[in-house]
């Protein structure tokens, strides 16, 4: 299981606001995006 920023609980408070703005779809790939934005932001890589 990779390590993640975002708990599971978190995530799918995140997903229901995501899903209410009507431009995401369900997809587990939204949340790799999402994490890989963390990170870059967490860790200032250029």
């Amino acid at each position: 299981m990779p390590r993640t920023m975002l708990s599971d609980n978190a995530w799918n408070k995140l997903k229901k606001l995501l899903k209410k703005s009507g431009r995401v779809y369900n997809k587990y790939e939204h949340r790799n995006t999402f994490e890989g934005i963390l990170y870059r932001m967490r860790t200032g890589i250029p």
